[in-house]
């Protein structure tokens, strides 16, 4: 069952890296995203592919999932984030540079695994 969960979880790694929490400035990296999530360890299953799109800073979920999300995707580049759906909560990291990006991933609260991220810029 906890894997069950966690692949139904995990494909929303990424949308989450941010919800809107004010006003923000455009940035050089606003656009349409393409992410591929591939789990390196714990129960997870993958790897799992999903459209985001960056707005002001913000990321969001191109495709929309119904996940708690905060985070950020600043001006350098660097993303940071949280997501959470009932007990599962997802801390994403890494960095985007020109038209991709690679980052880290840590599920915690329905069996722990973790694994890392790239995207590509599709628009």
């Amino acid at each position: 069952m906890t894997r069950l969960r966690a692949a139904l979880f995990a494909p929303a790694l990424f949308l989450a890296v941010g919800v809107p929490t004010g006003a923000y400035a455009a940035n050089r990296f606003d656009g349409a995203w393409s992410v591929i999530a591939t789990a390196e360890s714990g129960s997870c299953t993958g790897p799992y592919s999903y459209p985001i799109v960056i707005r002001d800073g913000t990321v969001d979920d191109a495709g929309g999932n119904g996940v708690d999300a905060s985070g950020r995707a600043g001006a350098d580049g660097r993303i940071t984030g949280t997501i959470r759906k009932g007990l599962a909560s997802v801390l994403v990291s890494g960095r985007l540079r020109g038209s991709a990006g690679t980052g880290r991933w840590t599920l915690s609260g329905l069996g722990a695994c973790a694994g890392r991220w790239t995207a590509r810029r599709t628009g």
